[in-house]
Formats: C-alpha cells, sequence, structure tokens
C-alpha cells in the first residue's frame, strides 16, 4: 500500500518524520511520502526512519501556489534536494508564508487576542509558520476551546482574524519543479475553490506546462467529483496520485494508509519518472 501526502511537525502535522515512519509501519504501509507544506527539511529525517523499517521513502513536497488570487496546492515527488532555483522558491515562500502570520498576528491582537511571533515559532517544530500553530495557540492561551472553534470563529477564510494567503503563481511553481526534474501532481482538485469548469481549465493550463498527475485517492472524496475527474485525467495521460493528507491530531479521522492506495500507484510514478528523464 501506497501513500503519497503526508505532514510532519516541520509543516504543520503534529507526528515527526520518524514517527511517521512508525505509524506507516504500523499501517503496513510500503511506501510513503513526506509532502510537507513548502519546505523538505523532515526528509532526510523521514527517509532514515522509514528505509530502517523497510519503507520505500520519496522526497516529496506540496507547494501553495496562486491562480487568480485563490489557493492551488502542487505535489512534488523524487525531488533534486540541491537545486537551487527550487530552494531559492522554498525561500520565498516561507517569508510570504511569515508575513501572513504578522498580520495575522496584527489583526487577532486589535481583537484582544495578544499573541508573540516568537510564541509562534515556539509552537512550531519546523520553518513553516501556519494558522494551526496559531490556533494551538489560542486553545494553550484560553482564547479558544479548540482547534475547530479558533478556526470557527478567527482564523477561517472570511472570518475577523482571516488573511488571504499571497501564494508564487501556479505556473511559476510548476515549471520550477519540472526545471527541477520532479515528477508533478495537482493536490485534492476537487477540494479547490472554484466551479468544476474552471477546475478543468487549471488542469489543462498545468497540463501544458508538464503536469504529470492529479490527486484524486483521498479520504472522503466526493465518488461523483472523483469519477468526473477521472475522465478528465484519462483522457490527458495523467496518472492518478493520492494519500491520506495526514496531519496527526491536527486532523481527527484521518490516518495513514487508510485509502488503501494499491502499489501501482507508486510504480506508475517511477516509470513516469524513468522515461522522462
Amino acid at each position: 500500500m501506497v501513500d503519497l501526502h503526508i505532514h510532519s511537525t516541520f509543516s504543520d502535522g503534529t507526528f515527526t518524520p520518524t514517527q511517521l515512519a512508525k505509524r506507516a509501519r504500523e499501517n503496513n504501509l510500503k511506501v510513503m511520502s513526506i509532502t510537507d507544506h513548502d519546505n523538505i527539511d523532515g526528509l532526510i529525517q523521514g527517509r532514515k526512519a522509514a528505509e530502517k523499517l523497510g519503507i520505500t521513502f520519496i522526497d516529496g513536497i506540496e507547494i501553495s501556489a496562486n491562480f487568480n488570487g485563490k489557493d492551488v496546492h502542487i505535489l512534488g515527488y523524487f525531488l533534486d534536494l540541491k537545486d537551487s532555483s527550487f530552494l531559492k522558491l522554498l525561500k520565498i515562500l516561507q517569508e510570504k508564508r511569515c508575513n501572513r502570520i504578522l498580520k495575522t498576528l496584527e489583526k487577532l491582537e486589535k481583537l484582544g487576542i495578544k499573541l508573540d511571533i516568537e510564541e509562534v515559532k515556539l509552537e512550531a517544530s519546523g520553518c513553516i509558520l501556519g494558522r494551526p500553530h496559531i490556533a494551538n495557540l489560542m486553545v494553550k492561551k484560553g482564547y479558544a476551546y479548540s482547534l475547530d472553534d479558533a478556526f470557527d470563529k478567527y482564523l477561517a477564510d472570511g472570518k475577523s482574524g482571516y488573511v488571504p494567503k499571497v501564494g508564487v503563481d501556479v505556473v511559476e511553481v510548476l515549471k520550477v519543479l519540472k526545471s527541477n526534474r520532479a515528477i508533478v501532481s495537482l493536490a485534492h482538485p476537487h477540494l479547490i475553490n472554484y466551479p468544476y469548469d474552471t477546475v478543468v481549465n487549471i488542469i489543462d493550463l498545468l497540463v501544458n506546462n508538464g503536469l504529470d498527475g492529479i490527486e484524486l485517492h483521498y479520504p472522503f472524496i466526493d465518488i461523483r467529483k472523483k469519477q468526473r475527474l477521472m475522465k478528465v485525467a484519462k483522457k490527458r495521460n495523467l496518472v492518478i496520485t493520492g494519500g491520506s493528507d495526514f496531519h496527526g491530531t491536527n486532523r481527527n479521522k484521518v490516518d495513514i494508509n487508510m485509502g488503501k492506495i494499491p502499489m501501482d500507484i507508486y510504480e506508475e510514478l517511477s516509470e513516469r519518472k524513468q522515461v522522462k528523464y
């Protein structure tokens, strides 16, 4: 079984890369990829732990990109971790994330919620700061009852503490990953906040710039949406990728390998990598 979408404490997950590998082994996983948001800092630890347990490990990432002002997430696999253009992009993305957190804290302070950026950094184990770190801190300080409460009242889109993400253009992100010689998949297209026809247009735009696949094996995906997008993928010769999008305790009811994704997904990705490069 394969899980190609997992998050660690180096972004907004609650398991370390080593703990993820142990959990993957407990759940009978054969192939795993840690795909932290906008950084690769947990991959060396993750690979070491996974290979020690007999699990094939793919260096991965999930990059937050922008399409006409809205979030689109891009998954990259089989990464070249020393590619300078790729590393430069990650630095830009991390700076944008930090600026967003600072603006969020400013908004919350006006609402009487006083949090310090250094406290948020301590809440995060890695270099990536996100809204879940703020939410967890709000719970600890008594400003919210739970993570969901913090988002529902303050941090979700449209709420008083929300600050829109300023990402890098999705085509630019794709080009950097293709230059890196990565295999690239569009993450959870069924969750993109656009009408279906626009999502298909996004897929076509990305296909024209080298997209390899789309992620359709995903927890709780609506079967009708999946079937429609499967037809889109087949017509465009795209690989179907998948994973749990596991975040530990930050995402309840989701576990590693819960989708029981078969090995042929990994094999098809590997074949595409070998054919292209």
